[in-house]
């Protein structure tokens, strides 16, 4: 018998299987969402699940050669939450795989990725770059040879870029791949232990945007942890910048609580975070974590000043998520 609190070691058929599939991700999620336009419209009052699974199947036991997945709910770029049909929409019943890539390592720091791609955003965030669910369909180069090349990642990608909903699936994206209209080139660097910045020139269907952002770890403060500073400019098609502030501070070891302001310009199109879309807003996030791998967290916003019609003024989302990666990990898929 073990003793109490020792963990059993992963099984011969567990430790096979953990030699060829790496899982990085895998969550199961239920949340109420509630908005309400600047017209005073209900436009979401229900609840919604969502499930998420990334992983890698290795061709080699160090993983340097690998191929990449990613399979989600959700039924558009900017959307990774089906209605369960609990409130006033119907329920929806989507998941696809929206990443797909062969990943490889050819030599120490240099990871060349071909397929659909998560997207690169350095340490700008979901609020001025593209929500988490977004994809792309092409090729990158990621460098990290800071000895050598003074930043820690230098990235160029080049991709077939689409929201339609009619290609969520990479399935759908995939005969695309050798079409271009997304082009990245991104510089990432650590200053110290206190400060990671980064900058990206991105050309999204003829669109031209800048971004910067940086995160600095300031937890000696007290009142607040960590601050993430973000910009953005286009230049061209309706030129306009924006930009977001976020505070963030654990409170205990199971409470962290983040908030900020953001300013992102009406012609940004539904392509960042549904939870802050357009305009000029606040919001305020706190994330408790509880017993066997689960998390509880409300999120809010509200849009400030007078601004022009907003699809989303005030939104509220109260949500539950379980982890289950640990669990898989004690499994032996690491």
């Amino acid at each position: 018998m073990s003793p109490a609190g020792a963990q059993t070691p992963p099984s011969a058929e567990e430790s096979f299987l953990a030699r060829w599939l790496n899982v990085q991700g895998a969550t199961v999620a239920i949340r109420h969402r509630d908005a309400t336009s600047s017209a005073g419209v209900v436009t979401a009052n229900q609840l919604q699940h969502r499930e998420t699974l990334r992983g890698r199947l290795k061709f080699d036991q160090r993983g340097r050669y690998a191929l990449t997945f990613g399979l989600f709910t959700g039924p558009r770029f900017s959307g990774g939450w089906d209605n369960t049909g609990w409130g006033i929409n119907d329920a929806q019943k989507n998941l696809a795989v929206r990443a797909l890539y062969v990943a490889a390592r050819p030599v120490e720091g240099v990871d060349a990725e071909a397929g659909g791609l998560y997207i690169a955003r350095g340490e700008s965030t979901e609020i001025t770059s593209y929500d988490e669910d977004g994809y792309i369909t092409g090729e990158r180069l990621r460098i990290r040879r800071p000895a050598e090349l003074f930043f820690d990642e230098i990235s160029a990608t080049n991709a077939y870029f689409t929201a339609s909903i009619e290609h969520v699936a990479v399935s759908k994206r995939l005969r695309h791949i050798d079409e271009s209209n997304y082009q990245q080139f991104l510089l990432a660097k650590r200053v110290g232990k206190r400060v990671a910045v980064s900058a990206d020139y991105t050309i999204e269907t003829g669109r031209r945007t800048w971004r910067e952002a940086m995160r600095l770890n300031i937890r000696e403060a007290r009142v607040i942890d960590s601050v993430i500073l973000e910009n953005y400019q286009r230049t061209n098609a309706s030129a306009a910048s924006g930009f977001a502030v976020t505070m963030e501070k654990a409170v205990t070891k199971r409470l962290d609580v983040n908030g900020g302001y953001a300013r992102i310009d009406p012609a940004y199109g539904a392509l960042n975070s549904d939870r802050f879309t357009i305009g000029r807003r606040v919001y305020g996030m706190a994330t408790y974590a509880l017993p066997k791998d689960l998390a509880a967290s409300v999120f809010i916003t509200n849009a400030v000043g007078r601004q022009g019609a907003l699809p989303q003024r005030r939104l509220s989302i109260v949500s539950l998520t379980y982890n289950a990666l640990p669990a898989l990990r004690r499994a032996g898929l690491r």
